[in-house]
């Protein structure tokens, strides 16, 4: 297995009223970007793999406690 890439930034309104912490991982079969408004608050991942040919994205909003969601973005 392949060391995986990872790189963190911070996302702030126009305002500078609101920020929020993107860390992204990016593996050999995965790309990870989790949402965070603080060090420890995970608000939300999005996680992109291929699955059979479609390339598949899978939402899980924790920060608000509801079912992942799975969207096929496109075909290979």
């Amino acid at each position: 297995m392949k060391t995986p890439i990872c790189a963190n930034f911070v996302l702030q309104s126009a305002e500078c009223n609101d920020t929020v912490f993107i860390v992204t991982t990016i593996e050999e079969n995965i790309a990870i970007v989790e949402v965070q408004d603080g060090v420890e608050n995970l608000l939300g991942v999005l996680e992109l793999t291929i699955e059979q040919g479609r390339v598949i994205a899978k939402i899980i909003r924790v920060g608000y406690q509801e079912k992942p969601i799975k969207i096929q973005l496109c075909t290979l």
